[in-house]
């Protein structure tokens, strides 16, 4: 407002119309980096999920065959 010398909305025009652009340009690269955030975030926590119940199953193979190794030996 001081370079053009007025209080009007003309001179604070511009200024508001870039601030649009730059809000509009960032929302268009924010709104996808979250989604593909959530999606891989989503991914990792099935994948994690997964492990757990892999890694669970194995445990209990090798407690059952040691306990089944261990009741052969007594008899």
């Amino acid at each position: 407002m001081s370079t053009e010398k007025s209080a009007g909305i003309a001179a604070i025009a511009g200024g508001i119309s870039e601030a649009l652009v730059t809000t509009a340009f960032g929302l268009v690269v924010a709104v996808p980096a979250v989604w593909m955030f959530n999606y891989f975030t989503g991914r990792i926590d099935s994948f994690d999920v997964e492990m757990g119940n892999s890694s669970s199953e194995l445990i209990d193979y090798f407690l059952k065959r040691s306990q089944a190794k261990t009741a052969g030996a007594r008899k």
